[in-house]
């Protein structure tokens, strides 16, 4: 597939480290354009991801769930990619591999990464075992807590989204549900801000109420 894709990058407060990501994507020959959503930053992140050339729209109300919506809705190309904001060590190269991977049928490619200074928590003792037994058919997703990723979002209702950090799993399971494919491919070692215990409680309670909010609705279904 030669369709472009456009680069979503929700911020909040990441005005040390927008500029670098944005200027890392926005000139490679498969973005179309990268908007930067800032979510009621009290920093300079709208004004530094401006002047580093991406789209900037506001969005008053937090959660990451809300960024997401609003930039997804607002890309021009149907074909997103949602990359971090405080992404430190990252291959840039990472959006043409996510856009090769594109074949017939397939509505998402996640994008699959180490962090030598985070060993996924979430993604070994919850993430996974949760899709393990309630999504047989994303079993072979290695990376199911993946924020590094690109989707069709034409294939979902983007207004049912969650509004919270578990937004990005909902993303994949809903265009699993819509009957398209999941796919993962190799990006490489990947950098972000240090996480605290706080932002894995916060997650994982977020990720949790995801998964039994979709079993509950596929049960009585």
């Amino acid at each position: 597939m030669a369709d472009g894709i456009s680069i979503v990058i929700p911020a909040r407060n990441e005005g040390e480290t927008v500029s670098k990501v944005i200027t890392a994507f926005i000139n490679m020959p498969c973005v179309e354009e990268v908007v930067v959503v800032d979510t009621a930053s009290w920093d300079d992140t709208a004004s530094v991801a401006a002047e580093a050339g991406a789209r900037v729209i506001e969005e008053p109300e937090p959660g990451m769930g809300r960024a997401l919506k609003t930039g997804f809705a607002a890309a021009k190309c149907p074909w997103v990619m949602k990359v971090d904001a405080d992404l430190e060590t990252f291959d840039p190269n990472m959006a043409e591999r996510l856009t090769e991977a594109r074949e017939p049928g397939v509505g998402l490619v996640k994008g699959k990464w180490q962090d030598p200074n985070d060993d996924m928590p979430m993604t070994r003792l919850l993430v996974r075992p949760a899709v393990r037994l309630i999504y047989p058919g994303l079993g072979h997703i290695r990376a199911a807590n993946s924020g590094l990723y690109l989707f069709n979002r034409d294939l979902i209702t983007l207004e049912e989204l969650v509004d919270t950090t578990a937004a990005d799993i909902d993303v994949m399971l809903r265009v699993h549900e819509a009957g398209y494919g999941v796919i993962e491919v190799e990006i490489g070692q990947i950098g972000h801000d240090p996480r605290n215990k706080e932002h894995y409680n916060a997650m994982a309670e977020n990720i949790l109420q995801l998964f039994l909010t979709h079993h509950a609705r596929r049960a009585k279904a």
